[in-house]
């Protein structure tokens, strides 16, 4: 991982209160597994979720951290090819 990506996994990290092992993070380089790998640990540690709000603050942390248009960040962006994270 390139220290665009590193950064983008600690920043969601923090906004969602969850820790995403090393070995889990090389899977969530499409925005939708990504989404769907938060909303699952956030299932798993009784949190309510609701999906919606997720993929919104999801969006907003990759729109910050990135510097990408919203338009860009869709379910099946990839990270690194799509959103040019290094």
């Amino acid at each position: 991982m390139g220290l665009d990506t590193v950064q983008l996994v600690v920043a969601i990290e923090e906004e969602f209160g969850i820790e995403i092992p090393n070995a889990d993070a090389p899977k969530l380089a499409v925005l939708g597994d990504m989404h769907d790998y938060i909303v699952c640990m956030l299932q798993q540690r009784g949190a309510t979720s609701d999906e919606e709000q997720v993929w919104q603050r999801l969006s907003a942390v990759i729109i910050k951290q990135l510097g990408v248009r919203p338009k860009d960040v869709t379910r099946t962006a990839h990270i690194v090819d799509d959103l040019r994270a290094d």
